[in-house]
């Protein structure tokens, strides 16, 4: 279960539909194996076991620039006014008490395997020569829990009526079968 999309590339990152302010400049995908170390006694180094996989990260690089460096002509937001609004959607869903889960529609993430991802992380920095803030926004592979459907019997007079003997199995003689009669 998603409770949005994110698609990005062609120099655009979107949330459910919403295209992300500044520019969309690079990703990368790291996955690796989870494993169990344990030291043996008396021997240095550590022992490694292979356990499966970790969970996938996913980083997407995004330039926030001013619009008086591309339109000096127009009076427009600034790169502060645009990491307030992606730090907002990083913050707000849900009012800051639970991560939202992303679909993903991304060639790239696609290949690897990857279907939902959470928004982990927001990342910015700034340099003193230029008025561009670069934000790494950092998301982790999500995989539902498994539900499994069980079929649960409801107790009822008619389903005891139904029914007149039940067989069980003795703790002290396993071998053992006593018929109960229920009526």
């Amino acid at each position: 279960m998603s409770d949005g999309l994110l698609e990005f590339g062609h120099g655009a990152v979107l949330l459910d539909g919403t295209e992300l302010p500044g520019i969309f400049k690079s990703q990368a995908i790291a996955g690796s194996v989870r494993f169990d170390t344990a030291k043996p006694d008396g021997l240095s180094g550590t022992a490694k076991t292979p356990l499966g996989w970790e969970d996938a990260d996913i980083t997407l690089v995004i330039d926030l620039i001013s619009d008086s460096q591309t339109r000096p002509y127009i009076a427009g937001s600034n790169c502060y006014d645009k990491l307030n609004q992606i730090n907002a959607i990083f913050k707000g869903y849900d009012n800051g008490s639970n991560p939202k889960v992303y679909e993903v529609d991304n060639a790239h993430v696609l290949a690897r395997g990857i279907s939902h991802v959470v928004f982990s992380g927001l990342y910015s920095r700034e340099s003193a020569r230029d008025d561009i803030i670069q934000v790494t926004l950092n998301f982790v592979e999500h995989t539902p829990p498994v539900q499994v459907a069980e079929k649960r019997v409801v107790g009822s007079d008619a389903a005891t009526e139904a029914a007149p003997a039940a067989t069980t199995t003795s703790a002290a003689a396993p071998d053992e079968t006593i018929m109960v009669d229920v009526s």
